[in-house]
């Protein structure tokens, strides 16, 4: 795959070919080493842990609540986060209750992995693609 890795650019509003404009960098147009959304979202992700990739947000508007284990950090504008693989980790939105990040993660897989996670129909299929990713997710406080 790395020999069909070409340079490109995206222009405001163009996403990589085959998914949404917040698709940034997938695994097709980068030979599967970093997959890059751009997200404005008013809800986070609960207890999780990766055991394949390492996971980065980069916040640009608003803030984020970051839980990495026993760690919370509140993440506004130009804040980089990293969470690396095994780490047990949740965010959420901070109060102003919308963000807008980018979030990445090496290797490449979270835009197949949130494609298929939600387009299940039901948790068990959920569960299932969190499986073949290799995603846990994990009870977690309810304050997420």
């Amino acid at each position: 795959m790395r020999n069909s890795v070409k340079a490109h650019l995206l222009l405001p509003g163009e996403g990589v070919a085959g998914f949404d404009a917040a698709t940034k960098a997938a695994h097709t147009s980068t030979g599967g080493n970093l997959s890059v959304i751009e997200s404005r979202t008013r809800g986070g992700a609960p207890w999780h842990v990766h055991t394949r990739e390492d996971e980065y947000f980069y916040v640009l508007e608003g803030a984020i609540i970051v839980h990495c284990g026993t760690e919370v950090w509140e993440a506004g504008p130009r804040s980089f986060v990293f969470l690396p693989r095994g780490i047990t980790h949740a965010w959420d939105v901070g109060r102003e209750g919308v963000a807008t990040l980018l979030m990445m993660t090496v290797p490449a897989m979270l835009e197949e992995f949130l494609r298929e996670f939600h387009a299940a129909a039901s948790k068990e299929i959920r569960d299932q693609v969190a499986e073949r990713y290799e995603i846990t997710f994990l009870p977690g406080p309810d304050s997420l």
